[in-house]
């Protein structure tokens, strides 16, 4: 069972993701929790890696608004009908502004 609620996007709200580092590409996100990530690339990361990733959320004026966060990869699937691969990533310890980001976006409970 879950830990934490998640969040799914859809092609047109996409979060795209670089290395913090290098600025280079990795892919996009393809759900969030308060826990974690889960990252859509044409690259494999490593499963045990640290990596330190800009996430590049869009708001609702299509702004930019950059995100870091450092997240290790806990596994990896190929997706053979998009020759693709899915990644998951926990965060250790989240920041405020990613936790922020996550309540924003989760439906609100009444």
């Amino acid at each position: 069972m879950r830990q934490h609620s998640r969040l799914t996007f859809r092609h047109l709200s996409r979060i795209q993701v670089t290395n913090r580092l290098s600025g280079d590409p990795l892919g996009y996100v393809a759900d969030l929790s308060v826990g974690g990530l889960r990252l859509v690339a044409s690259q494999p990361l490593e499963v045990g890696g640290c990596y330190e990733m800009c996430l590049h959320v869009p708001d609702h004026r299509d702004k930019l608004r950059a995100l870091d966060v450092v997240v290790n990869c806990q596994w990896v699937r190929k997706i053979p009908r998009r020759d693709s691969f899915e990644m998951g990533f926990a965060l250790d310890r989240p920041s405020q502004a990613f936790v922020d980001l996550v309540a924003e976006m989760l439906p609100k409970r009444r």
